[in-house]
């Protein structure tokens, strides 16, 4: 039985990230703008979240203004947990580039791949960071840098941090945590395999925590507070929010 559910909801879940790529390819073709993409991806991953059953407990402010939304990170799921007034792009490892569908679905939205091995590829991710957020668009990144299954979270890396300081952006602090923590995405799993066992499950719950918005020039002071805040409150909500 629990095959045959995670195999219908990847159908689903392939379906409508077709569907969100097509419509989202239209909105580049006709020149209508990020926010236009924006929201055919929010669609879409509100009709995932309904589809694959994902129950999500929000607490915290829902970004209102541009900013740097720094999120831990669990799971390929994790995107279409993070809610945002904004229209923002993403920050990605470049192996998802080549990932069927989510792949092509990220080109058309504007992802930023990096290779966080290429010191070029890194700074040129930071120009575009610059960049998305000087044209009035938010920015989505997991400073882990990888998947980490808790507790708590992985050190964040600085750049992102040293070109948020620098350049005077906002910071939202996000902390994502799964009721089951077979739902990380670690180690050398394969896709397929982790989303059998994962949405094999009737239900999936998971909290997301909203931070205060920071800002500061200091970019090591940014970091440690930001970091502090999503460890602690990941390890929260862990215990207490289910």
């Amino acid at each position: 039985m629990r095959i045959i559910l995670a195999g219908i909801r990847l159908i689903i879940f392939s379906v409508i990230a077709l569907l969100a790529t097509f419509f989202i390819w239209l909105t580049r073709l006709f020149r209508m703008g990020q926010g236009a993409s924006f929201f055919f991806f929010r669609q879409a991953v509100k009709s995932i979240r309904f589809c694959l059953n994902i129950h999500v407990k929000y607490s915290g402010d829902i970004p209102s203004e541009t900013a740097v939304i720094m999120s831990n990170h669990r799971s390929y799921i994790d995107v279409v947990l993070i809610p945002s007034h904004i229209p923002y792009v993403i920050i990605a490892k470049k192996q998802v580039k080549a990932w069927p569908i989510i792949g092509m679905t990220g080109v058309a939205l504007k992802v930023i791949f990096v290779d966080r091995d290429s010191p070029e590829s890194r700074r040129h991710t930071r120009n575009q960071l610059v960049d998305r957020l000087r044209e009035g668009l938010s920015v989505l990144v997991y400073p882990e840098g990888t998947t980490f299954e808790g507790p708590g979270i992985l050190p964040m890396k600085p750049g992102i941090f040293n070109t948020s300081a620098s350049e005077g952006f906002s910071v939202v602090p996000v902390a994502i945590e799964f009721k089951d923590k077979s739902m990380a995405w670690i180690g050398k799993d394969t896709f397929l395999p982790h989303f059998f066992r994962a949405f094999g499950t009737w239900r999936i719950e998971v909290a997301v925590s909203m931070g205060d918005m920071q800002r500061g020039s200091d970019a090591a002071a940014l970091r440690e507070n930001v970091q502090n805040w999503v460890d602690a409150e990941t390890r929260r909500l862990a215990e207490s929010a289910f």
